[in-house]
């Protein structure tokens, strides 16, 4: 081992702490810069013990506060209307915090703990106002005076109606938020690393101490076959619950034995979220597809103006994924665990004097008071603000940027990936020389003006089949072909370029 002279000792213990040094309160803003948009990517907040279909009240009130916060921000305004002092509020939002269409955008998948947690957040983040009655612009709009002289109340304190894109799994947008499910790909990169002489290792070491646990666990829930580094996530979560919600089970756990099975739990899914060999290992789809809606939703506001703010919600294992294709695990081991309820990434869009746009990443790991947003680094670099060049170019190189590249990476077969195939292709053709696929797949549709059954004669039988399987196609084809535009154009062309959860936990990482 090499003994370091104290010189070199502190020499190393300084470049040890450079990347520590770098994180800056994020707070404040050098004057040079103003924040004209933001993408915030937040997770869900406290909610029962998988499987869970509810947030729990603590967790409703956690993510208000969490809105709040951000609207204190964004808004310089707090809950009451009252003006604070902020850095980085937004110009083009309405001065008054009321909600106006398109200028917040807010996207998560339909599931309930996250759709239930973006609702609390917008919550906070546009409390009940009665605005509309004192801003005379936004009186009129809302037609709150009557032809007879008297003006309505608005219903629940002003309660403010704001718009959320919820994704189905069907629908185009999914694979930002969710971007690894439904991906075979990213299946089969989890799959394989249960295999990994790394994993049985772990596995091995710890079945002692995971058998141990069969008194302090519940035996429906974990019998002794169950009680292993596998599900060492799904453990994790029962422990992590019921310690604020149960006081008879909380007693069974001291700090000590929750510590160790939170750690454990952490490395389970840093194996699924990180490869050191390849940071672009397919188990970090999910991660890459989020990064590829910050830099396209934040593009979308740099060239259009607006939204100001995107405000995306999700599950901690596309948390754990980002981190490692930020570097953030070079900074510090924290970026390796599991980030807390309501834990919020943030990526501010900038702008000087001279009308230069950079970007600066801050997290916060957490809703509470002292859960500060502190920005870091990212990729490696010194400065924790980006030229916008710089964010694009380094962004670009480790995210999915759009749907053809995200089916073709995941090799999926999902509903929206259809017209990505080579059969869809042929099918498009087909119609563009006139062939009715719709009469080809009920049987109608005569070819070279024989029947099916002579063109069947002439050797055609392969023919029928395959557009059989066009004519099933077609209406897909269609429905797709006569879609609007997506909501949020992104002006700039981006290049193109896991389930993080352990095999045995629930498909939704909430």
């Amino acid at each position: 081992m090499q003994i370091l002279s104290i010189p070199n000792f502190v020499m190393f213990l300084l470049l040890s702490l450079l990347p520590i040094a770098l994180a800056v309160d994020s707070q404040s803003l050098d004057g040079k810069y103003s924040c004209v948009g933001t993408f915030i990517f937040g997770r869900h907040n406290d909610r029962v013990a998988k499987p869970a279909n509810y947030l729990t009240t603590l967790g409703a009130v956690e993510q208000v506060e969490s809105g709040t916060f951000y609207r204190e921000r964004y808004f310089g305004l707090d809950e009451d209307g009252n003006s604070v002092n902020s850095d980085f509020v937004i110009n083009g939002l309405d001065p008054q915090g009321y909600f106006v269409y398109g200028d917040t955008y807010a996207q998560c998948p339909a599931s309930t703990v996250i759709e239930y947690s973006q609702m609390s957040f917008l919550q906070g983040l546009y409390p009940p106002s009665t605005a509309v009655n004192t801003n005379e612009t936004l009186a009129d709009t809302q037609d709150s005076e009557l032809s007879n002289g008297t003006s309505v109340e608005a219903p629940l304190g002003g309660y403010q109606y704001v718009f959320m894109d919820v994704q189905s799994e069907t629908s185009d947008d999914y694979f930002w938020i969710k971007g690894d499910e439904n991906c075979p790909s990213s299946d089969a990169a989890i799959d394989a690393w249960y295999d990994t002489e790394a994993f049985k290792a772990l596995n091995s070491s710890t079945f002692d101490f995971y058998q141990s646990l069969a008194d302090l666990l519940p035996s429906t829930k974990f019998p002794k076959s169950k009680l292993n580094f596998g599900n060492a996530m799904n453990i994790n979560d029962f422990v992590f619950v019921e310690s604020i919600h149960d006081e008879d089970w909380a007693t069974k756990w001291n700090s000590s034995l929750r510590y160790q099975i939170a750690t454990l739990a952490d490395a389970a899914q840093w194996g699924i979220s990180y490869d050191a060999s390849n940071k672009l290992n397919n188990f970090t789809i999910g991660g890459q597809s989020l990064l590829g809606a910050s830099l396209t939703y934040l593009n979308a506001t740099k060239e259009k103006g607006s939204p100001y703010i995107n405000y995306f919600t999700g599950s901690f294992n596309t948390m754990y994924q980002i981190f490692g294709l930020l570097e953030l695990n070079q900074i510090s081991d924290n970026f390796t665990g599991m980030p807390g309820y309501g834990a919020t990434l943030v990526w501010d869009l900038l702008k000087d004097t001279s009308d230069n746009y950079f970007v600066q990443f801050s997290f916060k790991n957490g809703t509470d008071d002292d859960d500060e947003l502190v920005a870091y680094p990212l990729f490696g670099l010194n400065s924790t603000v980006l030229s916008w060049d710089d964010f694009v170019a380094k962004t670009e190189a480790v995210s999915i940027t759009n749907l053809e590249d995200w089916c073709g990476k995941c090799s999926s077969t999902s509903s929206q990936c259809t017209r990505y195939s080579s059969t869809y292709e042929q099918a498009s053709e087909a119609e563009d020389k006139g062939i009715d696929l719709e009469k080809v797949a009920d049987g109608s549709y005569h070819l070279n003006k024989l029947t099916n059954a002579g063109a069947g004669g002439i050797g055609a039988g392969v023919t029928i089949g395959v557009f059989l399987i066009l004519g099933a196609l077609v209406f897909a084809w269609k429905k797709l072909r006569s879609k609007k535009a997506p909501l949020l154009p992104v002006a700039k062309t981006v290049s193109r370029e896991t389930k993080a959860e352990n095999s045995s936990a629930s498909n939704a990482s909430t």
